[in-house]
């Protein structure tokens, strides 16, 4: 066996120590109606293959915490569906009765990219908060009925519990998608227009102060006309919907611009599948994420704003542990700012070793 095979070898052997402690001291809330969860596992000692055991059931804490102990996994998953016979090999035989709607926001699906982890997690968490105040406002969802987690990875999952919503099927699951993400303007709601109508007014505003109509090709007595019926009076016909004010095909051109931009920036960009997917595995509140080290952590709505996942989520201490880098490394956790050159040995506390090993970048020992 090469000394890189070795060393690998070696990489696993220690998360599986460090996961197994983990797991022998956690204390892990199970769902709402386990029993009649389906539950999913990819073991670590599998990886880097993805080999996942499913169609488990449980009776008890102590059965599921057993198997566990038994297996230690990279990944634990449960279905957002309850079944009649949750452990059932066929989909069909499992009989199906609800399911909790599920939204999944990562950073990756976001139409803004950032490169380090710490600024796509702050992205990640700004849509979480917008979602969760559309689903209170525009649905009428109570507060009591949401649970915010994050994922271990790079975002958020949000369960909903609603008796109004677990009984929905695919089609109308995605419709509350198109909703979200304003994927269809021309069938939009009087609510959804109505925002899109307030943004519509102040990107107008904003480009009247700066003098920028003429780059829309607003020029002449057009833009004479613009700058006369430009008041307090005209942004607000606007922000209720009246664009009268946009005659001619120039400004007809400026708005459709300015209607774009809107959705772009008012959708709630939640991952489509998941939501519309009644028999969803999600990943286990209070498990590890095989490829972070990170805890999969529930958020209470009242601390989401103060919840930072590189402090707040770490499972492990700051043990110093040896790795060896095997790309450049800018990261911080827990407050400190860990660089590594390609190639480098290091002395790391214990949470950033595990992540950098789950992450692929580092390998255990020198």
């Amino acid at each position: 066996m090469s000394a890189e095979k070795i060393a690998m070898e070696r990489t696993k052997i220690y998360l599986t120590r460090k996961f197994s402690e983990y797991y022998a001291r956690a204390t892990l809330k199970l769902p709402r109606e386990f029993k009649r969860r389906e539950w999913a596992f990819v073991p670590l000692d599998a990886l880097p293959a993805f080999v996942m055991h499913r169609h488990i059931a449980f009776e008890s804490e102590e059965q599921l915490k057993t198997y566990i102990l038994n297996t230690i996994p990279a990944h634990i998953y449960y279905s957002s569906a309850y079944y009649l016979q949750p452990d059932a090999e066929k989909m069909e035989d499992k009989g199906w009765m609800k399911a909790d709607l599920i939204f999944d926001i990562d950073a990756d699906h976001l139409p803004i990219k950032v490169k380090s982890m710490e600024a796509a997690l702050k992205v990640a968490k700004k849509e979480i908060i917008r979602l969760v105040k559309i689903l209170e406002e525009d649905f009428g969802i109570d507060e009591k009925d949401m649970k915010i987690v994050f994922s271990g990875g790079r975002g958020y999952h949000l369960h909903v519990y609603s008796d109004e919503f677990t009984g929905l099927g695919s089609a109308e699951r995605r419709e509350i998608v198109d909703y979200l993400l304003l994927n269809q303007p021309a069938r939009c709601t009087s609510t959804q227009w109505l925002r899109i109508a307030r943004c519509v007014a102040k990107r107008l505003a904003i480009e009247v102060k700066k003098g920028n109509l003429p780059k829309y090709g607003i020029s002449g007595k057009q833009l004479e006309r613009f700058q006369a019926a430009f008041n307090r009076e005209t942004l607000e016909r606007i922000a209720e919907g009246d664009f009268s004010v946009f005659k001619g095909k120039r400004a007809e051109r400026m708005l459709e611009t300015f209607v774009e931009e809107c959705i772009n920036r008012l959708a709630v960009h939640v991952d489509a599948p998941v939501t519309a997917d009644t028999r969803r595995l999600i990943r286990f509140p209070g498990s590890l994420h095989g490829k972070t080290g990170l805890k999969v952590t529930p958020v209470s709505i009242d601390d989401i704003e103060d919840f930072d996942p590189l402090v707040d989520a770490l499972a492990f201490g700051d043990e110093k542990v040896k790795i060896r880098s095997l790309t450049k490394v800018r990261l911080k956790m827990a407050g400190e700012e860990i660089k590594l050159a390609a190639g480098e040995k290091a002395v790391v506390p214990e949470y950033a070793a595990v992540f950098l090993l789950c992450r692929g970048m580092a390998l255990y020992g020198h």
